[in-house]
């Protein structure tokens, strides 16, 4: 059984409540009609099975499984070209393979840097001391690996008809990583010409950004960009994509800290971000949606009890989000419902992800 915190905010137990058995009918009457007019997604990445010490080609079948209507994938810079000029595209030729045959369409992301920690997948080989807090692109020379390593991509699977869609970069204007690099907007521009250029303009362009649905995370994002990420994105991208996380932990020194943000803050903050986008005649859709929890302190919760996630939670904000007329949602954190499973019996998660997608559950899961 999943036990909800009593901290106020987003999931309160109070809350939680009143709305537990409203959502558990949605879930059951919504069909898989209604799921698939959701064109709900999700994220995959081997990086973060590794880290979870899963067999990551076990994992993504199964995430095949649960027949995502579309699957987002990482070309992984660090894991291809692990030496200059000699490139191994063989773990992206077998997800691609497995997801064809499924007839599931994928999105992949290109570039340096790609879904999951450490954000930035820059081969060893390749010199980048760049101080904290810099723009990744201030160095000519990756710039110039960067870009090669774009073309040798997409030209290699630019007649894979099982890709619909270019990520460039994932949240390149954000600061992030551990050095909270970014990737300046105008070097964006030029990757983005670039594989328009060699895919013949042939599929669209995904753009993605963070956003703050807390006013005080909001508050300190403004001091630290001079511009706005979401709003460049907005320009340069065919579709923006917006990454949503209601509930997120923080470590400060010592202190352990959660930011949460209510239903009434979220609908005047993604409305204002919806608006926008769709004022410049572009797609918004939802590259990540929190379905993991984000504990402080903790790259990966391993404990029975979580603040800031749990499957009835994730299915209430996907709910929500719909509810704003959002074009496609990806669930984030589909590494993590199967570690679940495998470290605690614990069936939940995927259960609640499988609800989303509209399909059933293969036995064996």
């Amino acid at each position: 059984m999943v036990k909800y915190p009593k901290d106020k905010g987003l999931y309160s137990e109070a809350w939680m409540r009143h709305c537990a058995l409203l959502i558990l009918c949605i879930l059951l009457i919504c069909d898989s009609a209604y799921a698939r007019e959701a064109s709900t997604g999700v994220t995959f990445s081997q990086v973060q099975c590794e880290y979870l010490g899963m067999d990551w080609k076990d994992v993504y079948l199964k995430t095949l499984g649960i027949n995502p209507g579309i699957i987002r994938l990482g070309a992984y810079w660090s894991r291809i070209e692990k030496e200059k000029g000699k490139y191994d595209f063989s773990e992206l030729d077998w997800q691609i393979k497995k997801a064809k045959e499924k007839n599931i369409k994928i999105v992949l992301t290109v570039g340096m840097k790609a879904p999951r920690w450490p954000e930035f997948f820059i081969p060893s080989w390749v010199k980048s001391d760049i101080k904290f807090g810099k723009d990744v692109t201030d160095r000519k020379e990756i710039k110039g690996y960067t870009l090669k390593f774009i073309e040798e991509t997409v030209s290699r699977y630019s007649d894979e008809p099982t890709i619909g869609y270019w990520q460039v970069e994932n949240e390149p204007l954000n600061r992030a990583g551990p050095k909270e690099w970014w990737i300046g907007k105008d070097f964006l521009k030029e990757e983005i010409a670039l594989v328009k250029k060699i895919d013949h303009g042939k599929r669209p362009v995904i753009v993605n950004a963070a956003t703050y649905p807390n006013k005080f995370l909001r508050f300190l994002a403004r001091i630290a960009y001079s511009r706005d990420p979401l709003q460049d994105a907005t320009q340069v991208a065919d579709i923006v994509g917006v990454n949503v996380y209601p509930a997120i932990g923080h470590t400060i020194g010592k202190l352990k800290m959660c930011f949460w943000s209510t239903s009434k803050e979220r609908k005047s903050y993604f409305t204002k971000i919806i608006n926008n986008v769709r004022g410049h005649g572009k797609e918004i859709w939802i590259t990540e949606l929190q379905a993991e929890p984000w504990e402080p302190g903790q790259l990966v919760h391993q404990g029975e009890k979580s603040r800031t996630c749990w499957p009835q939670g994730f299915a209430m904000s996907f709910f929500e989000l719909r509810s704003y007329g959002v074009d496609k949602i990806f669930l984030w954190g589909a590494e993590y419902w199967f570690f679940r499973i495998e470290g605690y019996n614990d069936h939940a998660w995927l259960e609640a992800a499988s609800d989303l997608v509209g399909k059933q559950l293969d036995p064996q899961f």
